[in-house]
């Protein structure tokens, strides 16, 4: 396990996604079926003209996060464009390589590129600086083969792994029941050929293998007592995005719940497609009204400091 330490911790963004700051829900927020629906087809429109504002946004975003004092960053590039940019930034920390598909063969052909690219980046990692790993992006968009074969590697291979799992109800009832609001989606996520392994969304990634890799967990909103047990046990760990979580309409983490059972917490801000900001401050002062009267205030102004543990 690496330990890397900073002044300020920003566990989970999406740099490259400040290009997209107009899809940020108002104050009513939006609900997270349409929202991501929105973010895909922006992204592919951006993407079909080049990935200069995607880099541009990566970069804008790391100057940001050093004027708000973070010193570590934990970044998730679905483009590459960020990647670069951290490496030769003043930041510790980690940015893992986005891999996704439902459909097998195609989903491992990508992972076997970003395992690829990874390894060729690890060669430039340096002591104190930013690491390379991968993220898995969720169970509602990722064949479980590419969960296996992704998280058995990541743990051979020492390499990071971060995965977005129990973000929204409509996640939690794909997983359950194969209903739900992803149905609205069909051309974005087609899991006709996957059945619902009718579990909550960690113990799918438990069932998988995944939570052995010890991963970044990356919301958690949609989690029961059990749930955190998994989590708990597997020594994994999660990043609470309170304002995205808000704005998106998933829930409330309970934060009190993981905290008692001696889960890693970190906090993050997401992108500024789904967050007002890259400042992980002005998340602590939301996450201290979210949980007010259930965690102090002590507690979760202490997540700020909190080191980012890895493989």
């Amino acid at each position: 396990m690496t330990v890397l330490a900073g002044n300020i911790l920003n566990a989970h963004t999406h740099l490259e996604l400040g290009c997209l700051a107009h899809l940020c829900p108002g104050r009513g927020g939006n609900a997270f079926v349409p929202w991501i629906g929105a973010l895909i087809a922006a992204r592919h429109e951006i993407s079909a003209s080049g990935e200069l504002p995607f880099q541009r946004s990566a970069e804008e975003g790391i100057a940001q996060l050093l004027a708000s004092g973070v010193a570590t960053v934990g970044d998730i590039s679905a483009t590459g464009a960020s990647v670069e940019p951290l490496l030769a930034s003043d930041l510790s920390g980690v940015v893992y390589l986005e891999v996704l598909g439902m459909d097998r063969e195609s989903a491992r052909r990508h992972l076997r590129e970003r395992q690829r690219r990874i390894d060729a980046l690890r060669r430039r990692e340096t002591a104190g600086g930013v690491r390379v790993g991968l993220s898995i992006h969720a169970p509602y968009s990722c064949h479980p083969e590419l969960f296996r074969e992704g998280a058995a590697w990541c743990w051979a291979e020492s390499v990071p792994l971060c995965v977005h799992v129990g973000e929204s109800r409509a996640e939690r009832d794909l997983l359950q029941t194969g209903a739900g609001g992803f149905s609205a989606l069909p051309n974005v996520f087609n899991v006709a050929d996957v059945p619902a392994p009718g579990c909550s969304p960690v113990a799918y990634l438990q069932d998988l293998g995944v939570l052995e890799a010890q991963p970044l967990l990356v919301h958690c909103v949609q989690v029961d007592s059990a749930d955190i047990a998994r989590i708990a046990a597997a020594g994994a760990a999660v990043a609470h995005c309170p304002r995205s979580n808000r704005l998106l309409q998933c829930g409330r983490m309970p934060l009190e719940q993981m905290l008692a059972a001696g889960v890693r917490v970190y906090l993050g801000t997401d992108s500024l497609a789904s967050s007002p900001s890259l400042d992980v401050r002005e998340e602590a002062a939301a996450a201290n009204r979210l949980h007010d009267g259930k965690v102090t205030p002590q507690a979760v102004y202490a997540l700020l400091h909190t080191e980012l543990v890895v493989l």
